[in-house]
């Protein structure tokens, strides 16, 4: 139990093993033990993680506030979903100030945080929302699929515009226009640090081992799917890691 902290054990049981030895012609007597193994699964995964060196901090680690609502229990993962944080995140910035920013506007809009896990641009892998419950990371399809956001900024110059607005009605592209105006002009910018990347990587392969996770996609693939609207998340350097995992992972693009 060395890689099981106390805070950890909070949140629900774990696995835990045990030897009998009995002489000989002795009875051994049995004792049955419940498990809850979406509590254990959790446990092992953040164990998993690690145990191969990397940095994972729980909701307690890093005093996630309560959620206002839940949108009730999921599990079964069969995909996942890759986002970035958008516009006004930078690796520049302090990565537990991202993640705290991250965590307010969540609770502004969808009454908790909507990502099961976020990794900052330093590698650190947190805990999001608890494995146990639905996201809200995609809309209309979060059934079944695991949400993991890097806090930072993966898309180009103009690409939420493109992706967003460039093939609506005039309408429609004026209104993107003035929304995204300042996106048209923005060259700041993240390319994903290897850190950053090793972490999505190793929490992707772990995931594959708790869960028959069969596809792996980008928002804007699965958003599409959902709605058929468009959606520049993850952006640009954010698909490219797309790729790399689909190709690693030998995972299939999303569909329904």
């Amino acid at each position: 139990m060395s890689d099981v902290r106390t805070d950890d054990l909070k949140s629900g049981t774990f696995d835990t093993w045990a030897v009998i030895e009995a002489k000989r012609a002795e009875a051994v007597k049995t004792v049955q033990v419940k498990v809850d193994h979406k509590a254990a699964t959790r446990q092992a995964i953040i164990v998993a993680l690690r145990r191969e060196g990397f940095t994972f901090k729980t909701r307690s680690d890093w005093k996630a506030k309560p959620g206002k609502n839940s949108d009730g229990p999921d599990w079964d993962y069969h995909g996942v979903a890759l986002h970035h944080a958008g516009n006004s995140f930078s690796c520049d910035a302090n990565g537990a100030a991202q993640l705290r920013k991250a965590e307010q506007i969540d609770l502004s809009n969808f009454g908790h945080v909507s990502y099961h896990y976020a990794i900052t641009c330093d590698g650190t892998i947190c805990e999001a929302l608890d494995l146990r419950e639905k996201g809200a990371h995609i809309a209309s399809g979060n059934t079944g699929v695991v949400g993991i956001v890097m806090l930072a900024d993966l898309s180009v110059r103009g690409e939420a515009y493109q992706e967003e607005y460039a093939s609506k009605s005039l309408l429609g592209k004026v209104r993107g226009i003035l929304k995204w105006g300042p996106d048209r002009l923005d060259t700041a910018t993240d390319e994903p640090p290897e850190k950053q990347i090793k972490a999505l990587f190793a929490l992707v392969n772990v995931l594959r081992n708790f869960f028959p996770i069969t596809m792996l996609g980008g928002h804007r693939e699965y958003q599409r799917l959902s709605t058929g609207e468009g959606r520049a998340c993850p952006g640009a350097y954010g698909m490219i890691l797309v790729g790399m995992l689909r190709r690693e992972y030998k995972l299939g693009e999303p569909k329904k």
